[in-house]
């Protein structure tokens, strides 16, 4: 996987996972069909393909067309989300977040910290990425929490878990009206999921703040330098609070 060029929309940088007009989802009747692998009666397309499998469950069809038309700020490439996933990519720029065997920096709006466990579909960012992220979406620039972590899990995806009588979505309790997922949940749930995104679990988290990241030395494309750890105003960093930030461009709908 290789670095994409910098694209900005209304002078605000456009992450990679975001998706474009020319990528809306694809128009796909669902039905049910017998999965061996799963062992029972579950969720298909119509006409299905190999592709719209991953790991066994159904996703989310959409087309791959990066860049074509308007970016859509607050909707995510559901195949690219995976993918940054799956290679540990940073999320704004797609390449590489960290060289291996060093913390992913992780980034999720809100006031509660990253901490070992939680399942997050945020792939991991550059500091220098995240920097832009903060300025520029309206989710994190009142209020985000920022943590370097050292290894994050495969854990399942976040989608729509359907009924298998009607074949209708389920409501879901989650702000994004997804549904989470484990890859270890029975088969009965698994075969009625239409995932949207990858999900992670996340281990060894340490809190910080990017401002003391900008000041640490970096290696190319915005990668943390893992030695020596800084010393900030005196002392060895401590794990930082939620981090308030005002964004002083005009905030657009969604992020």
């Amino acid at each position: 996987m290789t670095a994409r060029g910098r694209r900005y929309q209304q002078g605000m940088r456009v992450p990679a996972i975001a998706r474009w007009t020319g990528e809306a989802p694809l128009p796909m009747r669902v039905t049910r069909r017998w999965l061996a692998g799963l062992g029972g009666e579950g969720l298909g397309y119509e006409g299905e393909l190999p592709t719209d499998r991953h790991r066994g469950l159904l996703w989310e069809r959409v087309a791959e067309a990066e860049g074509e038309g308007r970016v859509q700020i607050g909707l995510v490439h559901g195949p690219r989300q995976r993918r940054a996933m799956n290679h540990r990519l940073c999320q704004v720029c797609f390449a590489r977040a960290a060289p291996a065997g060093e913390p992913l920096l992780f980034l999720v709006a809100g006031t509660r910290p990253i901490t070992t466990g939680d399942r997050l579909t945020s792939p991991p960012i550059h500091a220098e990425c995240a920097e832009d992220a903060v300025r520029d979406c309206p989710d994190l620039a009142d209020v985000y929490s920022a943590a370097l972590v050292q290894r994050a899990s495969s854990w399942g995806v976040a989608g729509l878990a359907y009924q298998p009588a009607t074949l209708k979505p389920r409501p879901s309790r989650h702000r994004t009206g997804l549904t989470l997922l484990p890859y270890y949940a029975p088969a009965a749930d698994l075969r009625w999921i239409l995932a949207v995104r990858e999900a992670v679990t996340v281990h060894g988290c340490t809190p910080v703040r990017l401002e003391d990241l900008a000041s640490e030395p970096q290696t190319a494309g915005g990668r943390l330098s893992p030695d020596p750890p800084p010393r900030l105003r005196g002392g060895w960093r401590v794990p930082a609070p939620p981090h308030r930030h005002r964004c002083r461009r005009p905030r657009p709908a969604g992020c």
